[in-house]
């Protein structure tokens, strides 16, 4: 059960922002994440890392409103973080942003609690766009996932 003090104690109402944390091994994709993301002014981007164990420590000090997540990272998968991230919190949004997209994987990562699903592929509008419908309680899955999987 997740505890309100930490979303209180850690920097989740930095101004009224939503706060993000970043796990993706790449550090320029990261960098231009953070771009991306900063742009906005309803955005913070409160921790990175480049790798899921330093990705649940970094979740873990900064108590953030949502992770973006590669699903390709060194030391797991994406897919084996999220039941992590959900166990340390229920409420933190999970984006999955990857080039891989099948209709088998799309899956796996919505049942395992993922709340969007980012090809890599995507215009930075589409991120912008799945960072908005998580916040407001809604499943997104950018435009180029739905026209090449069936769900």
């Amino acid at each position: 059960m997740p505890d309100d003090s930490k979303k209180e104690s850690g920097s989740a109402e930095l101004a009224g922002q939503t706060t993000i944390v970043l796990v993706e091994d790449h550090t320029i994709l990261r960098n231009g994440l953070r771009l991306i993301l900063s742009v906005q002014d309803e955005f913070s981007v409160v921790g990175e890392a480049g790798n899921c164990g330093d990705g649940l420590r970094v979740v873990r000090d900064t108590s953030p409103d949502v992770v973006i997540t590669d699903m390709d990272l060194p030391d797991r998968t994406g897919l084996t973080l999220i039941p992590d991230l959900k166990a340390f919190d229920d409420t933190i949004k999970i984006i999955v942003l990857t080039s891989r997209c099948t209709s088998e994987l799309v899956r796996k990562v919505l049942d395992a609690g993922a709340n969007a699903y980012i090809r890599k592929d995507a215009p930075p509008s589409e991120l912008v766009r799945g960072v908005r419908a998580v916040m407001e309680g809604k499943r997104f899955l950018s435009a180029n996932v739905l026209s090449s999987i069936n769900l």
